[in-house]
């Protein structure tokens, strides 16, 4: 016969404890304290400063706004990738900004330093064109000045949060 302890679970006859099929290997265990409660890691000031360029840029992405419906913005680690189609040609160009923390003490913050690229030969219209631009990733191609145009609109939309983030631009080499 089985018999039912309150504080430790079911336990046979035997005093051998019987686990419950919930509590078998791969299921999950939930301590009492954190029921209900979301687990969040906690963001560096660097990581939520990436956060906050994502979200400020998401709010200009839509029909009749800045950037065109379809712009996807994403953030790995400290570099948030923009990637926008450009034009009714639909090429596919992604514009990288890097933060990094400012070498100088004295007036620390961070710098964001952006690099942009045209992603293949190929619009995104035409049929198999991902695969015909990772075919033809060697072939030297003009972007008519695109991506210098991309990292202009994202600059001066970042700019508006001048006030917030006390920004200002450096050119580096």
């Amino acid at each position: 016969k089985k018999k039912e302890n309150v504080g430790e679970g079911l336990i046979a006859k035997s005093g051998a404890k019987i686990r419950s099929a919930r509590s078998g290997p791969g299921s999950r265990r939930v301590s009492k304290g954190s029921r209900g409660k979301k687990s969040s890691t906690k963001l560096t000031a660097r990581e939520r400063f990436c956060e906050s360029i994502i979200s400020f840029l998401k709010k200009h992405v839509g029909k009749d706004k800045e950037l065109p419906e379809g712009t996807e913005i994403s953030r790995s680690g400290n570099v948030v990738t923009v990637s926008l189609l450009t034009g009714s040609a639909s090429w596919l160009n992604v514009v990288d900004f890097t933060v990094e923390k400012n070498p100088s003490i004295q007036q620390g913050g961070y710098i964001v330093k952006a690099k942009a690229s045209s992603t293949g030969i190929l619009p995104m219209y035409v049929p198999l064109a991902p695969v015909f631009n990772v075919a033809l990733f060697w072939t030297p191609f003009p972007d008519n000045g695109s991506n210098e145009q991309n990292i202009s609109q994202l600059e001066k939309i970042l700019m508006e949060e001048r006030d917030q983030w006390h920004a200002r631009r450096i050119d580096l080499a």
